[in-house]
């Protein structure tokens, strides 16, 4: 027998209006912002974490109620959306804003299971600017488990969200382009190995969330940029620029497609003079386009530092790199009475 948990607020609360239920209206106005014609897929580019070959589960992170909740469960077999009567205290929420729900659940240990009642928060996921913000319907349960909160179908579909258990992540939609949020293949370990433990150890375990900080996420996609731009994990491939210069030669990515790669190495070679090598290629740069100035308070004398002695091999070196400048009128030779 395979266990799904179902019931609660999506089995309504009487039969004759689980008889008689609607579908409920989509008035939600962020879905027409939604970049709705482009396709969500996995495919070869798309990594394939070593984790996956574990059949680890989807654990993701999101942000409610002021924090980043962590060690949440995506859960496509769950019909409700589920929050741990713990995390539900850590969260400071109190019992006074549940509302209640008649309808019990199954699927946990098979018995039917009652819910402390449900409470309706604005669940943000994914970083900016791709993120999206819904609001998730949570049935707070009292059971032990090492997750915080089930991200089930009803957020799911409200994210109009695809999850991938080879990728370890989920893709969905929003107002820029296709957000992709990847799983925790560590935290998603320590989850399971938790629950082989026993009933006992899970209620020990503690909640994994932290405060969000408003504007968080900007200030890390600033890093990741500036951490992109340091390097990259794609493959790259090496041409010359010049035929007759082997030696000067441009990166680009192997994976470009063929017409894009063919059409960017006959773009670069048709602007290659300005590429500079050394400073050779770049002699007398205009003033009105770039210039160096020295912050200096012009009332204060002028201080002469004491001379500095290098080795013979190291006085060569400078001796040359300087005359270099010196020619190129990169730098000059300004002399002050002492």
């Amino acid at each position: 027998m395979i266990n799904t948990i179902a019931g609660g607020p999506t089995g309504e609360n009487s039969h004759t209006v689980r008889k008689n239920r609607r579908p409920p209206p989509e008035g939600d106005d962020s879905l027409k912002r939604l970049r709705m014609d482009e396709e969500i897929t996995f495919g070869p580019r798309d990594a394939v974490p070593l984790a996956s070959r574990n059949h680890e589960a989807i654990v993701i992170d999101i942000i409610t109620n002021n924090y980043r909740v962590k060690k949440m469960y995506v859960d496509q077999g769950s019909a409700v959306d589920i929050m741990f009567y713990r995390m539900f205290k850590e969260l400071d929420l109190e019992d006074g804003q549940l509302t209640p729900v008649r309808t019990p659940l199954m699927g946990f240990t098979g018995p039917p299971i009652n819910q402390e009642g449900m409470i309706t928060l604005m669940v943000t996921v994914g970083q900016a600017p791709k993120c999206r913000t819904i609001p998730a319907n949570f049935v707070v349960v009292k059971q032990p488990s090492p997750y915080n909160m089930f991200l089930g179908r009803p957020a799911l579909k409200a994210l109009r969200a695809i999850p991938s258990t080879l990728h370890l992540s989920v893709k969905f939609p929003t107002p820029g382009r296709i957000a992709e949020v990847r799983g925790d293949p560590e935290v998603a370990r320590a989850c399971y190995l938790a629950m082989l433990r026993g009933q006992e150890k899970l209620v020990a375990q503690t909640a994994c969330m932290e405060p969000y900080i408003l504007g968080e996420e900007a200030r890390q996609l600033g890093t990741q940029e500036e951490a992109r731009q340091l390097g990259t994990q794609d493959e790259i491939e090496e041409f010359p620029l010049r035929e007759d210069q082997p030696d000067q030669v441009i990166r680009i990515g192997k994976l470009l497609p063929p017409e894009e790669k063919k059409d960017l190495k006959a773009l670069l070679r048709e602007y290659s003079q300005v590429f500079a090598w050394s400073v050779d290629d770049i002699p007398g740069i205009p003033t009105d386009l770039a210039v160096h100035h020295l912050n200096v308070d012009p009332r204060f004398k002028p201080v002469k530092q004491k001379k500095r002695s290098f080795a013979p091999e190291r006085n060569e070196v400078i001796n040359k790199e300087v005359g270099k400048l010196l020619e190129f009128q990169i730098i000059l030779e300004v002399y002050y009475p002492t």
